[in-house]
């Protein structure tokens, strides 16, 4: 009898460390998870804000715009106006925010600001404060954005940076 119970507690000291290891192992493997998503979501915040002070340190102009064939078509044609110093701007802010200057106008008839939300690093997302959505899309060369392209009465108008 003293053999089975020496067995026992032999087989029981095994069985023990076996499950302190198995413990250890998985607390480990939760560490390393909660480390990496820590990891995701504060890189997903910092490329979140990286993209909005992009959009936000400069003030956009346009500089060019091409019509349905992609023929590339007089600024004044797209600002329906012979104003020679007139030029077309996009400001976005910190706020979320957004001035648009395309055509002259009053201030404050609506359509000319609104809010916006980066949709990824090649589009954002507006909302005129009248109501109107569509999307901004950002050209990138070597990472860094190279002009807007907005959709405008059946024109393309690229904005770059002033």
């Amino acid at each position: 009898m003293s053999k089975k119970k020496k067995v026992n507690k032999k087989t029981n000291l095994k069985s023990a460390k076996k499950n302190k290891r198995s413990f250890i192992i998985l607390l480990l493997i939760l560490g390393a998870v909660v480390i990496l998503v820590s990891v995701i979501v504060t890189a997903n915040l910092f490329s979140d804000s990286s993209k909005k002070n992009e959009l936000c340190r400069n003030s956009w102009i346009a500089s060019s715009a091409r019509n349905a064939s992609g023929d590339e078509v007089e600024m004044s044609e797209i600002y329906n106006t012979n104003y020679t110093s007139y030029q077309g701007s996009i400001v976005f802010n910190e706020d979320g925010t957004f001035s648009f200057w395309l055509s002259p106008g009053a201030p404050d008839d609506g359509s000319h600001g609104g809010k916006y939300v980066i949709k990824n690093s090649s589009a954002v997302d507006v909302t005129f404060d009248d109501g109107t959505v569509t999307e901004f899309n950002i050209e990138r060369i070597n990472g860094d954005i190279s002009s807007i392209v907005v959709n405008y009465n059946g024109y393309k108008v690229y904005f770059v940076n002033q």
